[in-house]
């Protein structure tokens, strides 16, 4: 049974006091240069799914007044909508930096929601980094209290917190004070919620997930900056947050320290190298490298078996033979992304999409998913029965593995660059723009920055 510890403050005004007094002096470098870097290789996902961009764009085109930039189109619509459509579209490769701790994917809908803001305002860039801050570790503290048990439940963890962190960016760069980010920071949680049932029925709720909870947040900070309020018992109260979607075990801890500002859960976001799930991002890899080292014939595969955390196999989607008609499937299914990996030695979001590739059709037909208690969550142990014996390998991923700085993620886009239409020039100078953002007049140089 949840219990509800007392505190002075609701948890809802302990958020909000957070983001309205820090400071840019508060902020350590290193995180400053995280935030910078999880901005850099989101940005990058959106610019490698420019070519699935077309729908989102027709959607918000034309729609109110030009606010801000619809990225890769180069369209100014109205906040709301371009928020949505970057949000979107940065999480179409799901490629996008990940919060594992929290099963978020915390940047995708705090950055589009926060560029929004920022171009409707004028912000400058030092306004803007304060505000992806501290949005992220709002973001961030709350799914690491409830997402394990909230995903259990059913619900996807991405739309039930990233909008509350969208909220408190957008409402730090409208300049509102400790009371109007808590009401914005409540007013998002009534509009969270989104369901795991999308990665077992292979859908397009996926992307439209992180699209909606950038537009939440840019809309609550808005109502809230118009006067409206939010409950300030919304995460800890009987019928709150917290209740609603974590249920009876709840963590309702509200006096415990969240150690906001002091300790900074936006260091231990993760990146992707390729555009699938993290879970299945060490199979691929084991995958490529076995069917590399020992020139792999796909005809020559019998059987493949992969071996991952308990935990992780039982994530939805995880497990799925298909048959696959959406990437909202194949992007997750660990047998679809390591017979793609055995059959081009990559994994790329065009691969993603060979619904009826008989090769990767019987491959995944002879590919099993077993449970491991000995691997560590996101590893993976890959084994490929062939017809002159078998062969395998295993990464568990340490600290660095996908926990990237700066250089990683440069190193990362070279990667993709075939499938970026931006030129070499184009992308150096997006880096240098996102690399000296504190400096930036506003975050046009950004925005543009993604358009060919």
């Amino acid at each position: 049974m949840s219990t509800v510890h007392q505190s002075t403050t609701s948890v809802g005004r302990q958020l909000g006091r957070f983001v309205a007094e820090l400071a840019d002096a508060d902020v350590p470098a290193e995180v400053a240069e995280k935030l910078r870097t999880s901005l850099l290789h989101n940005l990058s996902c959106a610019l490698g799914a420019s070519t699935q961009g077309a729908a989102l764009w027709e959607l918000a085109r034309g729609r109110g007044p030009a606010e801000a930039t619809m990225l890769c189109d180069g369209d100014r619509v109205l906040a709301e909508d371009a928020a949505f459509a970057n949000g979107a579209l940065m999480h179409t490769r799901a490629q996008d930096d990940t919060f594992f701790a929290g099963k978020t994917h915390i940047g995708s809908a705090v950055f589009p929601a926060a560029l929004a803001i920022a171009e409707r305002e004028g912000s400058d860039g030092a306004a803007f980094l304060r505000a992806i801050t501290a949005g992220c570790e709002v973001g961030c503290a709350v799914s690491e209290r409830l997402a394990a048990v909230s995903t259990a439940r059913g619900f996807r963890a991405t739309p039930v917190f990233s909008p509350l962190g969208a909220a408190a960016a957008s409402a730090s760069l409208l300049g509102l004070d400790a009371e109007g980010i808590s009401n914005a920071i409540a007013i998002a949680a009534n509009f969270a919620g989104g369901l795991n049932q999308t990665w077992i029925d292979g859908t397009s709720e996926y992307r439209l997930h992180l699209g909606m909870a950038a537009r939440h947040g840019v809309h609550a900070a808005r109502l809230a900056q118009a006067g409206f309020t939010g409950a300030p018992h919304w995460y800890e109260g009987a019928a709150g947050f917290a209740n609603a979607f974590a249920g009876p075990d709840a963590d309702l801890d509200i006096a415990g320290d969240w150690e906001l500002g002091t300790r900074w859960r936006s260091l231990d976001v993760t990146y992707k190298p390729y555009p699938v799930c993290a879970i299945t991002q060490s199979p691929v890899q084991v995958a490529i490298d076995l069917a590399n080292r020992h020139d792999i014939d796909p005809a020559q595969i019998v059987a493949v078996r992969v071996h991952l955390n308990p935990a992780d196999r039982s994530y939805p989607g995880t497990v799925n033979e298909g048959p696959f008609v959406d990437v909202g499937a194949t992007l997750m299914s660990a047998q679809y992304c390591v017979a793609m990996a055995l059959k081009h030695r990559s994994a790329t979001l065009e691969g993603l999409r060979e619904f009826d590739d008989e090769v990767i059709a019987r491959l995944v037909s002879v590919t099993e998913v077993l449970p491991d208690e000995g691997l560590p969550s996101l590893a993976g142990r890959v084994e490929v029965d062939l017809d002159a014996g078998t062969v395998g390998g295993e990464l568990v991923p340490d600290v660095y593995t996908y926990g990237w700085d700066w250089n990683g993620v440069v190193a990362n886009i070279k990667r993709m660059e075939p499938e970026i239409a931006l030129d070499r020039a184009q992308l150096d100078a997006l880096e240098q723009a996102v690399h000296g953002l504190a400096d930036l007049d506003s975050v046009s140089p950004i925005v543009r920055g993604t358009v060919a």
